[in-house]
């Protein structure tokens, strides 16, 4: 039970972490004169960011299993977050995009469950 407590914390602090995030980068977007193009980069790095932080606290807690625990929480709130934005957009696309984002999400999230485990 206490392991699920910690699962759905990462999960929040995920969507917390990428709401911040998006919200600024949006902001600054929108009041500056920075190129539209550099807005896939910064999604990247907002979700790299957001997986990296909430795998390091899930695994900081449970101290164990640090690649699979951070790989699995994450890809769970990219899954959720997948399903969200098809029932926003009434349609189920899954694009070469998705399959970057899966690859990003499984790689921070496993360098931080790496380090959540062993700091």
């Amino acid at each position: 039970m206490k392991k699920i407590k910690y699962y759905l914390l990462s999960i929040f602090l995920f969507y917390i972490l990428l709401t911040v995030m998006l919200l600024i980068a949006s902001a600054i977007f929108a009041y500056t004169n920075v190129k539209d193009n550099y807005i896939e980069p910064v999604i990247y790095f907002s979700i790299a960011i957001s997986s990296f932080i909430s795998s390091f606290v899930l695994c900081r807690n449970i101290r164990k299993n640090g690649i699979a625990n951070g790989i699995i929480t994450n890809v769970i709130s990219l899954f959720i977050l997948f399903i969200i934005s098809s029932i926003c957009n009434n349609n189920l696309v899954i694009s070469n995009t998705f399959g970057i984002y899966i690859l990003v999400v499984c790689t921070t999230g496993a360098l931080g469950g790496i380090l959540g485990v062993n700091v």
